[in-house]
C-alpha cells in the first residue's frame, strides 16, 4: 500500500522548513529546466502596488519614446508648440502631445502637421488602444479572480472536553461579508524522522469534517484518542519531531459562483498547550450576532 504523501515529498538530506507558510504559499523555489516567461499569469499574482508601479513605469516610458521621436522628426512638425525653449522644454511639449495621443485625449492646441508625424501620431494611437485594453484587462482579470479570504487562528491550541478528552484545535472565519457554502476541510499532521530528515504523513480526522455554511467561526477539532496519529505525543516530541500541522480547505464562493480553496500550517511553536478559545462572537440588544475578527485568536486557561 503506498505511503500517504499530498505532493510535498517524503525523502531529503536535512530538516527543511515548514512546508506551508500562513498565506497558503509553499517553501519551494525552482532552479534550473527551461526558461519560463509567463508575465500574465505574473501581472495577475504580483501585489496591487507593484501592479500599479508597472503599468505607470510601461505608460511613461512608451510616451518618452514616443515624444523622442517627435523631437527627432522635428517639433516644427507639430504645430502649436511653442518656440522652442531649450532641450527639455522641447521634451515637455512632444510629451505631453504624447499622452494626449496616447490616451486619446487629443486637445488640438497642438496636431501632426507633416506625413511622418501624422503616421507617427496614428502609430501612437493604436499602441495606446493596445496598451489600454491589456491594461483593462489585466486589471479586471486581478478583480474577478476567485480568492479566499480564510482567517485562520495564528494558533492551534490542545484543549480538552467538557468530559475530559484531549483534543486540537484551531478556528477560522470569512474575513468578508460574502456567503462561503458547502466548506469542507482536510488536516494532514507531517512528521520529521529526526536521524534521516525523511518526512510520513497521517491524516488527521476531525469531528465536523464540513459545514453548509460560514457567517461565524468554526472551531475545527481533532480529538487526540487511540488511533490518532498525534495520540500520545507531548510538545518535546512535536519539536524533536517538528510536527506541522497542515490544513486545507475547500468552499463554494457564492459571488463568484466557483470553488475557492485555502491552505495554512500550525508548526510546534505555533501550538499552545492547556488553553481553549475564547467565542468570539455575541448577540447584540437586537438579537443579531455580531463576529469579533480580531478575537478569533483568544484564548485563556483551562480550568483544573
Amino acid at each position: 500500500m503506498a505511503s500517504l504523501d499530498p505532493g510535498i515529498g517524503e525523502k531529503f538530506s536535512q530538516r527543511t522548513q515548514r512546508a506551508i507558510n500562513h498565506d497558503g504559499s509553499f517553501n519551494v523555489r525552482r532552479r534550473g529546466g527551461p526558461p519560463t516567461n509567463d508575465p500574465y499569469q505574473r501581472l495577475i499574482l504580483m501585489p496591487w502596488s507593484r501592479f500599479f508601479l508597472e503599468v505607470g513605469l510601461l505608460f511613461g516610458v512608451l510616451n518618452a519614446v514616443f515624444a523622442l521621436a517627435y523631437m527627432a522628426l522635428g517639433l516644427e512638425d507639430l504645430p502649436g508648440v511653442a518656440a522652442p525653449h531649450g532641450w527639455v522644454q522641447d521634451f515637455l511639449s512632444a510629451l505631453f502631445f504624447s499622452i494626449q495621443t496616447f490616451t486619446s485625449v487629443g486637445y488640438g492646441h497642438v496636431y501632426p502637421g507633416s506625413n511622418g508625424a501624422g503616421a507617427l501620431s496614428s502609430l501612437e494611437a493604436l499602441v495606446g488602444v493596445l496598451t489600454f485594453a491589456l491594461a483593462t484587462g489585466l486589471l479586471y482579470g486581478r478583480f474577478s479572480r476567485p480568492t479566499a479570504r480564510i482567517l485562520f487562528s495564528s494558533v492551534a491550541i490542545v484543549s480538552r472536553r467538557a468530559d475530559g478528552t484531549p483534543c486540537l484545535q484551531f478556528r477560522v472565519a470569512n474575513r468578508r461579508a460574502n456567503i462561503l457554502i458547502e466548506l469542507t476541510a482536510q488536516v494532514i499532521v507531517k512528521f520529521t524522522d529526526p536521524a534521516t530528515q525523511n518526512f510520513s504523513y497521517a491524516i488527521a480526522a476531525l469531528e465536523r469534517e464540513a459545514v453548509s455554511f460560514l457567517p461565524l467561526t468554526w472551531t475545527l477539532v481533532h480529538d487526540l484518542v487511540p488511533g490518532s496519529p498525534l495520540h500520545g505525543l507531548g510538545p518535546d516530541d512535536y519539536v524533536a519531531r517538528a510536527v506541522e500541522i497542515i490544513v486545507m480547505l475547500k468552499g463554494y464562493d457564492d459571488t463568484f459562483a466557483q470553488d475557492v480553496y485555502a491552505r495554512n500550517s500550525y508548526i510546534a511553536s505555533e501550538i499552545t498547550w492547556h488553553r481553549r478559545f475564547r467565542r468570539a462572537y455575541d448577540v447584540d440588544e437586537n438579537g443579531l450576532a455580531i463576529v469579533d475578527l480580531d478575537a478569533l485568536d483568544a484564548t485563556e486557561e483551562l480550568e483544573q
